[in-house]
């Protein structure tokens, strides 16, 4: 383990508290600004003809207290763990909600990053060595077309097709969670479909870009001069090195892991944590808003963590008491 490591952990662990605190500060300011009022969206506009209802479900969610007060009230729970009571989903607390859509969230978004990884890499690796060949171009043209097309649209089409005018499978996964075994596959070939093309296409290009780069660097020469085959000198040498970069890469798209994808679980219906947040944005449910937008920015700054120490132990160059060494 390189030295300074721990000591190196310790100091980003610790500065990520005051960012967590900022991230908090902004989102529960941001949520209070946003136009429309919570309780009308709880009780519905009929409750608007009598405003002494509305103001006693006001007082009761502690809605009437100045906003420094709520925010003081809302943190100190979050430090104890107690990301509060979900308002609209049968005063369920927040973090049973989160723990229930977690697994799906995290079964759907593994699935498609493992398969973009699983296409992009050899692909990625084939184009590269066969530069500027009709492959290569045909993946260049399709990598922009898989990062081009919007999700959402590719989503509804393939509901359309597949669903609709074939009949091969479910239009959306909300019994996905109750089908035998052997079906429920059904369930997950579409949407894995639709957020694994964009994966492919990404990471694809990245690692095309990272093999040219190393390919011509001075130790692969070194080692096509002594004689290594090109098996050899490709895999050995070439790909070892061109996939330390994958590492920040992968680590960016971890956090959607967490955070889910909120348009397209909303179109399949998936019961996942983007389905829940989709959901609590419409009926102004600021608890679930926060504890799921907390859960995601804590997800992606541990992730960045977890990113600058792997790069620590995979690339000896690399020094974590700044610079390279």
């Amino acid at each position: 383990m390189p030295p300074g490591l721990w000591a190196y952990v310790l100091r980003r662990t610790l500065f990520l508290v005051p960012l967590l605190l900022g991230l908090s500060v902004v989102m529960f300011g941001l949520i209070h600004a946003a136009p429309g009022d919570p309780v009308l969206a709880l009780l519905g506009p009929q409750a608007a003809a009598n405003p002494e209802f509305i103001e006693q479900a006001r007082k009761n969610l502690g809605l009437d207290e100045p906003l420094p007060v709520q925010y003081a009230r809302w943190l100190g729970n979050l430090v104890r763990g107690d990301l509060g009571t979900a308002a609209t989903f049968n005063n369920t607390p927040v973090l049973t909600l989160i723990g229930e859509r977690f697994w799906g969230t995290v079964q759907l978004q593994g699935i498609a990053l493992a398969l973009g990884l699983l296409v992009a890499v050899p692909v990625g690796i084939v184009s590269a060595t066969r530069q500027y060949s009709a492959l290569d171009n045909t993946v260049t043209v399709g990598s922009f077309l898989g990062l081009a097309l919007p999700n959402f649209w590719l989503a509804l089409l393939l509901q359309v097709w597949l669903s609709v005018q074939l009949g091969w499978l479910p239009t959306i996964s909300t019994a996905q969670a109750d089908a035998p075994l052997g079906e429920r596959w059904r369930y997950f070939l579409m949407p894995v479909l639709v957020l694994a093309l964009p994966n492919i296409a990404y990471f694809a290009r990245f690692m095309r870009s990272a093999m040219l780069e190393v390919v011509h660097q001075d130790y692969v020469t070194v080692a096509r001069a002594k004689g290594l085959g090109r098996r050899s000198v490709l895999y050995r040498h070439a790909l070892r090195n061109a996939l330390i970069p994958m590492v920040t890469v992968v680590g960016l798209q971890l956090p959607r892991v967490l955070s889910g994808a909120v348009i397209i679980e909303q179109i399949f219906a998936w019961p996942g944590l983007g389905l829940l947040a989709y959901d609590a944005i419409g009926r102004r449910d600021y608890p679930v808003i926060l504890g799921v937008t907390m859960l995601t920015g804590a997800a992606v700054m541990v992730v960045n963590l977890l990113v600058d120490v792997a790069y620590a132990l995979v690339d000896p160059r690399v020094s974590v008491g700044g610079g390279a060494a």
